[in-house]
């Protein structure tokens, strides 16, 4: 058993952050000269890896997958219960790094950093896709 408001809830904030995100376009690194896009990229990412590791959490709780100790964890219990594959497990483990630079060391963060963490956070996209097919099809529906 799940917690369908929760997970919808997660559902509908990764939506909403990836619309303003959208919104923002950002299409060149020279886009964050501004430092408005720069500071608010930064920290839509920042909650939309937040709210990935919150689906993966639970998704690995629905499915009895173990206690991750690390975020990275996370995505190695889903991999480990068959809910993603190798390749998905890696590029979310990537935006891991980003969430810590962003959390942690903001004063060190780049253009570069954002605009390499925007062209890799698409692949939440293709995650939400997976955990939502997969519940249609065991038939739990958010």
């Amino acid at each position: 058993m799940y917690d369908k408001e929760r997970i919808g809830k997660i559902f509908s904030d990764i939506e909403r952050y990836f619309s303003d995100l959208e919104n923002m376009k950002i299409k060149t690194m020279k886009d964050l000269d501004d430092k408005k896009n720069f500071y608010s990229a930064s920290m839509i990412m920042f909650s939309i890896i937040n709210r990935t590791i919150d689906l993966g959490e639970e998704v690995i709780a629905m499915n009895k997958l173990g206690t991750p100790s690390t975020y990275k964890d996370i995505f190695f219990l889903l991999l480990k219960g068959k809910v993603i594959n190798n390749q998905m497990k890696d590029r979310l483990s990537d935006l891991i790094s980003y969430r810590n630079i962003f959390s942690h060391e903001y004063y060190r963060l780049m253009q570069e950093d954002v605009f390499n963490a925007l062209e890799r956070i698409a692949v939440v996209r293709g995650f939400v896709r997976q955990i939502k097919q997969k519940l249609n099809n065991s038939g739990r529906k958010p």
